[in-house]
């Protein structure tokens, strides 16, 4: 009997300490759990329950000139979207949820998964996975909302670009946020992981501007993370309207009329700098962006030979050839060179043992039909009595080398061969062949279309160099204020006596009666007088010159407002009066038939 109670108690012993061994460890469990692990369960715990969601602001209805023509605007649209976090933690369990969801939207389980990848910069913050859901698949969605944990549906707003790769590089794109970008607007409070800003264009330099506000969205979820309330903490604020100085009828004619050819339009009013037209082709149809386009597919369209991202009328650079005789003859007015002086053109001229030749032959020539038969040999001539020094002065007075500062991102400069660099590129001195060159607009010479008409602004302007711009006008948001407007801004003056800017004037309206472009004003436009100058630049190797016309109208219009001033360069187009000038001439017609309508009293032609 004693040996059976000791048995007994020997086993209540082993009892004992089995219960409290597993005591010792849950309460061990419980310790960690609350005490050492607590304020992170309870960080986790709450964020399962409450989500704090940006609700995006619509951005600004971009308009054109005429403040009825919308160049960019927002509609609503259903999509759904997958908050990461929200996703089964179970791989197998998660996989089914997305392969749910790809029958559902008709999506691959790949590019979903793609989606989250790219865009979830962390597991709470929504990823959209397709907008325009059709209300059948909602009500679906809805109707078996247990077979996707961490999907919801939202109504955001989608831009729209209606005049799509009319006006692409001006107008730009949106899209999600990059990380890049993040680290570069560090610190500003409006931009987070997940916001939607512009990526090119008026998108991106404005983009502070047409926004908004986005508003907080408050959301309680349960485990699964199904909805159970929600509600607006912040309501969000639309950008307000802005307004282009862009004409959109002018705008869509010139990309039409540059017909798939590589090349760039680019039209003005003088008397501010307001651009009218800023065309690069071959664009590119912005409304892609909307949909989540991926990054191989980013990349084809990137990598495109044709560079459809480029703009060309801000970016792109091309030896501006003979529109650069303007310069050289305000340098040679400027000099002292008088208007009567002639030359005696055969066809070529002899500078030390070169042999440099000009494009036609023109036998004697004056300053002003040197000016509209674009000979070479009369340039050459002047360029040498004169000097480089003098021709490079004007060329940077005119601005060639610089940026025109206009309101858009990506614009390049110019270039001109400065001494140190020329010397250090080619290892050898200024030569007399080199500012022949130079003097004909040839040579290491660049120039961008929108810093030729820059140029043709400023001979308009009696040297006044504006400052080009897009943006004009803010509005408030119920279209009937002006809340902000854009300003002209005089960047500098180019010091030439009047009388020579009036000559070059009269000489350009020569190139546009009988000279290189004569034809075009006989029989393209001939109710609106222009004055032009035609250039076609060297490409290199065997491909066909670049195709140049810059033009003002209506020459003697004395009223400075009213007048355009119009660019256009063709890549690989030949000649300038052939490819180019007829696209000035039936944008200009078009202008005054068509938008102005104003009664042009044509100048007496001084002989």
């Amino acid at each position: 009997m004693q040996e059976l109670s000791s048995k007994v108690k020997t086993r209540v012993n082993i009892l004992a300490v089995v219960i409290y061994a597993l005591v010792g460890i849950l309460f061990i469990r419980l310790f960690y759990l609350q005490i050492i692990r607590g304020e992170d369960y309870l960080k986790q715990s709450l964020l399962n329950k409450t989500q704090i969601i940006k609700i995006s602001a619509y951005r600004s209805v971009i308009y054109d000139r005429t403040k009825e023509n919308k160049l960019a605007y927002n509609r609503k649209s259903l999509c759904v979207v997958v908050i990461p976090a929200n996703l089964p933690e179970d791989p197998l369990q998660q996989e089914n949820v997305l392969s749910n969801t790809s029958i559902l939207l008709g999506m691959s389980v790949s590019n979903i998964k793609l989606k989250i990848q790219e865009e979830a910069f962390d597991k709470y913050t929504p990823v959209v996975l397709k907008y325009d859901i059709d209300p059948g698949v909602l009500v679906k969605f809805a109707e078996h909302i247990e077979k996707y944990p961490g999907l919801l549906w939202e109504n955001r707003p989608r831009r729209v670009y209606p005049l799509m790769e009319k006006a692409s590089q001006l107008i730009g794109y949106t899209g999600i946020i990059s990380k890049q970008e993040l680290a570069q607007l560090k610190g500003n409070p409006e931009y987070h992981f997940g916001s939607v800003l512009g990526k090119m264009g008026i998108e991106k330099m404005y983009d502070a501007q047409i926004r908004g506000k986005e508003g907080i969205l408050e959301r309680m979820v349960d485990a699964k993370g199904n909805v159970i309330e929600q509600s607006v903490q912040k309501e969000a604020i639309a950008g307000n309207p802005v307004v282009l100085t862009i004409h959109k009828d002018l705008q869509e004619l010139a990309y039409q009329l540059l017909a798939a050819r590589k090349g760039a339009v680019v039209a003005s009013i003088p008397a501010t700098g307001e651009i009218l037209v800023l065309v690069s082709s071959p664009g590119f149809d912005p409304n892609i962006f909307t949909e989540r386009f991926s990054e191989s597919d980013y990349n084809v369209l990137k990598n495109n030979p044709d560079k459809p991202f480029l703009n060309r009328a801000i970016g792109g650079t091309y030896p501006p050839s003979s529109i650069f005789k303007l310069i050289t003859a305000s340098a040679a007015l400027s000099f002292g060179i008088p208007l009567s002086k002639s030359v005696k053109c055969t066809g070529e001229t002899k500078i030390g043992n070169r042999v440099f030749r000009c494009w036609n032959i023109h036998g004697t020539v004056n300053f002003k039909s040197a000016i509209a038969q674009s000979c070479d040999s009369f340039f050459y001539n002047v360029g040498l009595q004169i000097g480089r020094d003098l021709i490079l002065e004007f060329a940077r007075a005119y601005g060639i080398n610089q940026k025109t500062k206009i309101d858009l991102p990506g614009e390049t400069s110019g270039l001109i061969p400065e001494m140190d660099w020329f010397v250090k590129r080619y290892k050898r001195p200024w030569s007399q062949g080199d500012t022949a060159n130079i003097s004909i607009g040839q040579g290491d010479l660049l120039a961008t279309p929108i810093g030729i008409n820059v140029l043709t602004m400023a001979i308009v302007n009696n040297g006044l160099v504006y400052q080009p711009f897009v943006m004009k006008e803010i509005l408030s948001f119920d279209k009937k204020e002006v809340i902000w407007s854009k300003q002209p801004v005089v960047l500098r003056k180019v010091n030439l006596n009047p009388k020579h800017f009036e000559f070059l004037q009269q000489a350009m309206r020569e190139v546009c009666t009988s000279g290189t472009a004569g034809w075009v004003q006989n029989y393209l436009v001939a109710d609106v007088p222009i004055a032009g100058k035609t250039g076609t630049g060297q490409a290199g190797g065997t491909k066909e010159d670049h195709a140049w016309f810059t033009a003002f109208a209506p020459y003697g219009h004395t009223k400075l407002e009213e007048m355009i001033c119009v660019t256009v360069v063709v890549e690989h187009g030949g000649g300038g009066s052939a490819a180019a000038a007829p696209i000035a001439a039936q944008i200009i017609d078009y202008y005054y038939k068509q938008i102005m309508k104003i009664e042009i009293t044509p100048k007496k032609e001084v002989q």
